[in-house]
C-alpha cells in the first residue's frame, strides 16, 4: 500500500512510518525535514501552506498511481492563558492542526474516489473530549479535527473511502519540549498556568512510548473496516475507553469539574 503520513520526521508519525515501512508498505513523510530512516520516503511539505501541500501531492502522484492511506498526524502545541494568547500563535496552531489536515484530505479525496477505496485517518487527542485549561486552543483544534472527521466519514462513505479518528492520550515525544509556552498574566492567574502545564507535561513524559502508540495505530489502520474512532492509551492512569464511557453517563458539568480540580486550580 502507498501511505502518506504528515509530520513523520519525528515522534509518533516517525514511529508509525517506520512500522508501516517494516510491514512492506510504501511510506511517505510529508514534513519540513527528512526522517532519519531511509525506508521512509520524504516529500518536503508544510501543511499550513496551501502551495506546499499542492506541490507535495503533485510530486507524490508523479511517483505513485494510488493513495491507500492518508494519516493526518502533523501537529503543534501552545499553552497559556487564553486571554493573552498571541493572535499569530492562534492562527498557526489552527493552520497546522486543523487547516493542514483539511488541506491534505481535500487533495487525497479525488484520487481515492476514482479508486473507489482509501482511508483517511486523523490523529486527534483525548483533549478533544477532555479539555485542558491553559491549553484551550490546542483543545479547540483537536475538537475541530474530530468533528470534521465525523462529518467527512458520512460524506465519503458511498465512495468506499473510510475515515477514522485516533484519540491519543499522553505520549512521550518531542512534542512536550516543542510546545510554545506563554506565561503572560501570571499576576492574575498566580501559579495556575505553570502548575497546569507542568502536570500535563509530567503526564506526557510518563505516558506511553511513541513506538507503543504506533503499534496500536498501525493495527487500527490495517483493519479491513476502520472504526470511526479508536482510543489509544490511558489518562489519569485509567484506560481512555473507560473515561469515554464515564463521559457519556456523567453530567458534563461533573466531568469539567473533575478536570478543573486536576488542571485548573
Amino acid at each position: 500500500m502507498a501511505v502518506i503520513i504528515t509530520g513523520a520526521s519525528k515522534g509518533i508519525g516517525f514511529a508509525l512510518a517506520g512500522r508501516m515501512a517494516s510491514a512492506g508498505h510504501i511510506v511517505y513523510s510529508f514534513s519540513r525535514t527528512a526522517p532519519a530512516d531511509t525506508r521512509i520516503r520524504h516529500i518536503p511539505c508544510d501543511v499550513s501552506d496551501t502551495k506546499s501541500v499542492d506541490d507535495a501531492f503533485r510530486e507524490f502522484f508523479e511517483k505513485e498511481t494510488d493513495i491507500d492511506i492518508l494519516v493526518n498526524n502533523a501537529g503543534i502545541g501552545i499553552s497559556g492563558a487564553s486571554e493573552y494568547a498571541d493572535e499569530d500563535d492562534i492562527k498557526k496552531i489552527f493552520g497546522v492542526n486543523f487547516h493542514g489536515a483539511v488541506r491534505c484530505s481535500q487533495r487525497a479525496v479525488p484520487r481515492m474516489r476514482e479508486q473507489g477505496r482509501g482511508k483517511i485517518i486523523f490523529i486527534s487527542s483525548a483533549a478533544a473530549v477532555f479539555p485542558i485549561p491553559f491549553q484551550s486552543f490546542y483543545t479547540a483544534t483537536k475538537s475541530a479535527v474530530s468533528a470534521f472527521a465525523e462529518g467527512l466519514r458520512m460524506e465519503l462513505r458511498p465512495f468506499g473511502i473510510q475515515v477514522g479518528t485516533v484519540l491519543l492520550c499522553d505520549t512521550r515525544t518531542e512534542f512536550t519540549a516543542n510546545r510554545k509556552k506563554n506565561v503572560s498574566g501570571e499576576e492574575f492567574y498566580g501559579n495556575r498556568i505553570e502548575h497546569s502545564v507542568s502536570i500535563m507535561e509530567n503526564d506526557e513524559q510518563n505516558g506511553m512510548s511513541a513506538e507503543r502508540a504506533a503499534e496500536r495505530i498501525s493495527s487500527y489502520l490495517e483493519r479491513k473496516r476502520t472504526r470511526s474512532c479508536k482510543a489509544v492509551g490511558s489518562q489519569f492512569r485509567v484506560p481512555l475507553p473507560v473515561l469515554l464511557f464515564l463521559n457519556r453517563i456523567l453530567p458534563r458539568g461533573t466531568v469539567l469539574g473533575i478536570l478543573y480540580r486536576i488542571y485548573g486550580k
